[in-house]
């Protein structure tokens, strides 16, 4: 199979800049796990432009990460960071809240994304404008890092890491590039997630399945195996939609109908669609709508410096 190839490296310029070193064809094997990620990546790239008017909830979440991240013992200049590594930046809209952050007063944000559409998008918010010099752009994976060791001076990262199926693996990238005495805040969905649309679908048609969200446990697990001291908190935040359609589609507008598994699922009918509906209606309707829950687990990290 022929497919393009294209590598990235960190900039250390505080120019915006999305980086692209090289674009070759080459003929390599692709495992599950790359065919996984280009189609989030693609998902995600395809929802771009239409992911801020959609994803209420989803700013609402990186907002209460932000407050986090403000009150975490940054108050004196010698504790701010110089650098502030945003996995998962998306459209960039949190990144440049990140930039805007006088309490933190950091030269330089690199703004990681592994959906080339959303950087692309990203980018063009601010190139009319130089209020965010201090942004960098760059494509990446949360599993593989694009930086040297040490180098982040904090790292931030909201409701992006669920994708990733490796959580330990994530950890261990975090902990290798932050700088001893460094730390940050991840806001994850997790297990407990989508809990109604799973129980209607497994009533409905069985062989459909929700991604299935690593918990809040697992996640804090796996931050203090990579050698992070972590403390976490979860939160349930609940979105309310007039019909199954409009639940189902405002997971679509955000690219978040992308299934994790390799398992391809056949189109909803109109008749499957009609009973996930009235079961949906009869478990967990109310005057209000339909509710959808994102369960959200907070971990708030530190490297030690020893």
């Amino acid at each position: 199979m022929t497919i393009d190839v294209e590598r990235y490296e960190e900039t250390a310029s505080n120019v915006p800049i999305i980086k692209r070193l090289e674009r070759r064809s080459a003929s390599v094997t692709v495992s599950s796990e790359q065919q996984l990620k280009s189609r989030i990546a693609k998902q995600f790239s395809r929802a771009a432009t239409r992911y801020d008017s959609a994803a209420q909830v989803q700013i609402d979440i990186a907002n209460d990460a932000l407050a986090m991240l403000v009150n975490k013992d940054y108050h004196s200049v010698a504790k701010r960071p110089e650098q502030i590594l945003d996995i998962g930046c998306g459209t960039g809209r949190v990144t440049r809240q990140l930039a805007n952050m006088n309490t933190l007063q950091t030269p330089h944000i690199l703004a990681m994304d592994i959906a080339f559409g959303m950087l692309e998008h990203a980018k063009k918010q601010v190139v009319n404008t130089t209020k965010f010099n201090n942004i960098s752009w760059l494509q990446g994976d949360a599993e593989h890092l694009p930086l040297s060791n040490n180098k982040a001076g904090a790292v931030f990262s909201s409701m992006a890491l669920q994708w990733c199926k490796n959580s330990r693996q994530v950890c261990s990238e975090i902990y290798r590039v932050l700088a001893p005495g460094a730390g940050g805040v991840l806001a994850i969905m997790c297990k407990g997630s989508m809990y109604e649309l799973d129980t209607c679908w497994q009533q409905v048609d069985s062989t459909r399945k929700i991604n299935q969200f690593t918990s809040a446990e697992t996640w804090a697990s796996d931050a203090k195996a990579a050698g992070l001291q972590v403390k976490v908190q979860q939160r349930n935040y609940v979105t309310l939609h007039a019909d199954v359609r409009a639940l189902l589609g405002s997971l679509k507008q955000i690219g978040a109908n992308v299934i994790t598994s390799n398992k391809q699922q056949k189109a909803i009918s109109r008749h499957i669609l009609h009973a996930l509906g009235e079961c949906y209606q009869q478990a967990f309707g109310s005057a209000e709508g339909l509710p959808l829950t994102y369960s959200v687990c907070f971990l708030t990290l530190s490297k030690p410096i020893n």
